[in-house]
C-alpha cells in the first residue's frame, strides 16, 4: 500500500474541490493507494474524517490557527520531514500556490510531486490583487512545470492556465475529469415531488444555481438574469444552494429590486442531489471555471443547463446545455425559459461508463499515482 501526501482538501463538503479531493481518497484500493490530508484550515465535519480515517488515511492539521506565511511554511516543512512521502499530490488554483508546495517538497526529497490545476484565472474581486496574483501565477508557471512529474488538470482550459498550451498537448499531460456519485444524481420523479412540496415550489418554474457567492461566480449578472425571467415568466423561482463573502450584498440587491418573495438562499447543504430534482434548469454565469462539478452533477441528473462562454465546453454532457456568449440579462432569459415540462432520467448506463463517474476517473489517478506515469 502506498500513502501518498495530498494537498487542496480543506473545506470537504463546502468547496468543490476539497470535495472532489475527498471523493477521489474514498474511491482508491485503499490496498494499493491511501491519501493522507494536509490541511492547515477548514477542517471538515466528523462524518468526513471518519471516512477518511475508515479508509486507513491520516489528517494533518495545525492545533491552533497559523498566522502569518512563515509560520504556515514551517508547518508544512515540519510535516514532510517528520513523515516520509515519496509523492505529493498538489491540488490548486494558482501557479504560485504549487509552487510553495513544490519547493518545500524538493528540500525534502519527495521523489514524485504532482501539480493538478482546478481553475482558469484569479478569484479576486480587487482588480489591483488580480492583476497582482495573475503576475505572480505566471512568473511561477516555469518553477512549477520544470518540476511537477506530470501536467494534471480537470480540464484543458485549466491545463493551459496552469502549464501553458504547449504543455498540454504534450505526452506529460493528463485531464483528470471533476466526477461525481452518478447513482446519487439519477432523477427520481417522487424525490422531485417531494422536494418542490416542501419548498413550496408546486407550479413554480425553478430556476438554480450552486456555487460559493464569490467573484468568480457572478450572482450580481444571475440575479440580473432571474430579474428578465420574472418578467416573462412571473410563477418562477430562484433556488440558492451556498455561503461566501458576497451573500450579504447579493441579499441586498434581491432586496432592492423587490423579488425577495422569488429568492431562497438555501445556504450549504448536504441533500444537493434531491435539491438538483426539484429544479428546472441551472443556470451558471460564472466569469471562469476550471470544470464546474455542479454542471457535472446536473447533467447526470438529466436537469438543462444555461451557462456562461468562459466555461470549458468539456463540461458538457447532455444535449440539453446552453452557453450564452451575450451578456445582455434578457437574452439569457429567453434562453433560461425553454426547459418547462422536459423529460429527464435518460441513459444511466452511458453515464455510468463516463469519463465524469468518479470511479472512472479515480480509477485513472491511482494508477498515475501509483505507478508515476500517465497511460
Amino acid at each position: 500500500m502506498k500513502r501518498v501526501l495530498v494537498t487542496g482538501a480543506a473545506n470537504i463538503g463546502k468547496a468543490g474541490v476539497a470535495t472532489i479531493v475527498y471523493k477521489w481518497g474514498q474511491e482508491f484500493d485503499s490496498e494499493k493507494l491511501v491519501y493522507d490530508y494536509l490541511m492547515q484550515t477548514g477542517m471538515p465535519e466528523r462524518r468526513y474524517t471518519e471516512a477518511i480515517k475508515n479508509k486507513g488515511g491520516r489528517i494533518y492539521s495545525p492545533r491552533r490557527p497559523l498566522k502569518g506565511i512563515i509560520k504556515k511554511l514551517r508547518w508544512i516543512n515540519h510535516i514532510l520531514r517528520d513523515n516520509y512521502y515519496d509523492t505529493i499530490h498538489i491540488n490548486t488554483d494558482t501557479a504560485y500556490i504549487a509552487a510553495v508546495y513544490v519547493y518545500i517538497a524538493k528540500r525534502n526529497h519527495v521523489k514524485n510531486i504532482f501539480v493538478h490545476s482546478h481553475c482558469t484565472q484569479v478569484d479576486d474581486s480587487d482588480s489591483m490583487m488580480r492583476t497582482l496574483r495573475t503576475l505572480a501565477h505566471y512568473l511561477a508557471r516555469p518553477y512549477i512545470c520544470k518540476n511537477t512529474k506530470l501536467y494534471l488538470a480537470c480540464s484543458e482550459m485549466a491545463g493551459k492556465w496552469m502549464f501553458g498550451e504547449k504543455r498540454v498537448h504534450s505526452r506529460k499531460y493528463k485531464t483528470i475529469y471533476n466526477g461525481v456519485e452518478v447513482e446519487k444524481y439519477i432523477f427520481n420523479a417522487d424525490i422531485r415531488k417531494r422536494y418542490r412540496n416542501n419548498l413550496n415550489l408546486d407550479k413554480k418554474y425553478v430556476v438554480g444555481n450552486i456555487g460559493r457567492f464569490s467573484f468568480q461566480k457572478n450572482h450580481d449578472f444571475l440575479i440580473d438574469v432571474f430579474y428578465e425571467v420574472l418578467k416573462i415568466k412571473s410563477e418562477s423561482v430562484l433556488l440558492l444552494v451556498g455561503e461566501g463573502e458576497f451573500r450579504d450584498q447579493i441579499q441586498e440587491k434581491v432586496r432592492r429590486l423587490g423579488i425577495s418573495e422569488k429568492v431562497v438562499f438555501l445556504g450549504l447543504r448536504n441533500d444537493v442531489p434531491s435539491i438538483l430534482q426539484a429544479m428546472d434548469v441551472m443556470v451558471m454565469t460564472s466569469r471562469f471555471e476550471g470544470l464546474p462539478v455542479t454542471m457535472v452533477e446536473a447533467q447526470m441528473a438529466d436537469l438543462p443547463c444555461v451557462v456562461s462562454y468562459s466555461i470549458t465546453k468539456e463540461a458538457k454532457y447532455i444535449d440539453n446545455v446552453q452557453y450564452v456568449r451575450e451578456n445582455d440579462p434578457a437574452v439569457w432569459a429567453k434562453k433560461v425559459i425553454r426547459y418547462e415540462g422536459i423529460k429527464r432520467g435518460e441513459h444511466f448506463e452511458k453515464k455510468e461508463k463516463s469519463c465524469f463517474n468518479i470511479c472512472n476517473a479515480a480509477q485513472e489517478l491511482s494508477h498515475i499515482l501509483t505507478c508515476g506515469r500517465n497511460g
